[in-house]
């Protein structure tokens, strides 16, 4: 690794530029710009896993370097495509170590950026903001490697045009091959640590949810809601207690008096009734009824 040259990544990226067009000193520039890359991304790795802790903070370090190398695998031979389709004439060979010597100034640029994220993750920043603030700092590692791409395309404005679409394509594809590769943070409540997580959604998808849940707006589609609402009902209905007929409640023996029949009830009428006078009882209108016990009464009878 060279000091020269490290100092040029970080104070002149125009002497980057030109060491890219210098046959002669690629290897140098090369090695040294793999060193870089590697050291920074693995650090700043590091301290996203630091946000879970334990084993993450070693799959961390080891994950980010191997999305930046897969990245510049897959950008490189994009990139001398895009020079070449706006009029540009360097080789591929020039090429790819401007764009290596860039990755490696943003990996530099990340490695600075890593106490703050570090000092912010011990005071208590939150997941989701966590994850925003990461996102920004990405950003601002990318804006100092377009730097360097912009001045090795001559700083015309057909290089403008040509830095920011390969910059758009290489944070397309840097994003989703760390989504692929994730998790980076890991959170507190997960029982184990997974090396990588299943499949699911796009990068995308993962900084528009994480942007609104760091502003406290936490979105749910309608079938997700459903689904949750539909598990909660069954789980409601299985935590229920079924009672049984036979396993309701019955007065016990003597707690109220038994219900006398209504024979008994008329019979007792009749005894205590008095008797009728001696011409009710020759008048056989002024007889009062006779009272069945075993008949019902009927709504105007009298006892």
């Amino acid at each position: 690794m060279s000091a020269a040259i490290l100092s040029a990544l970080l104070r002149d990226p125009a002497e980057i530029a030109d060491r890219c067009d210098r046959p002669e000193g690629l290897r140098d520039l090369a090695l040294t710009s793999v060193g870089c890359l590697a050291v920074g991304a693995a650090v700043f790795g590091g301290v996203l896993g630091s946000f879970r802790g334990g084993a993450q903070i070693a799959f961390s370090a080891l994950k980010l370097p191997v999305a930046l190398f897969a990245t510049l695998v897959v950008c490189v031979p994009a990139f001398h495509a895009l020079v070449v389709g706006f009029g540009g004439r360097k080789s591929f060979s020039g090429v790819a170590a401007l764009t290596l010597a860039a990755a490696a100034r943003a990996a530099l640029v990340l490695l600075a950026c890593a106490p703050v994220l570090w000092l912010a993750v011990d005071r208590g920043l939150g997941y989701h903001a966590s994850v925003m603030t990461a996102v920004l700092m990405y950003l601002t590692s990318g804006l100092a490697a377009l730097g360097i791409i912009w001045r090795g395309l001559e700083g015309s404005w057909r290089a403008l045009a040509t830095a920011a679409t390969c910059g758009i394509v290489f944070f397309g594809v840097l994003g989703q091959t760390a989504w692929m590769l994730r998790p980076f943070f890991g959170r507190p409540s997960q029982d184990s640590v997974p090396f990588v997580r299943a499949r699911e959604g796009t990068f995308a998808d993962s900084v528009f949810t994480s942007s609104k849940s760091a502003v406290g707006i936490y979105g749910r589609s309608r079938a997700m809601t459903e689904a949750a609402r539909g598990d909660w009902e069954q789980q409601a209905e299985r935590s229920m207690p079924v009672i049984r007929p036979a396993e309701q409640a019955t007065p016990p023996t003597g707690a109220f008096p038994a219900q006398e029949s209504a024979g008994q009830i008329r019979q007792e009428v009749n005894d205590l009734s008095p008797a009728p006078p001696a011409a009710a009882a020759q008048d056989p209108d002024l007889r009062l009824p006779a009272v069945d016990p075993g008949s019902p009464r009927e709504p105007g009878d009298m006892p």
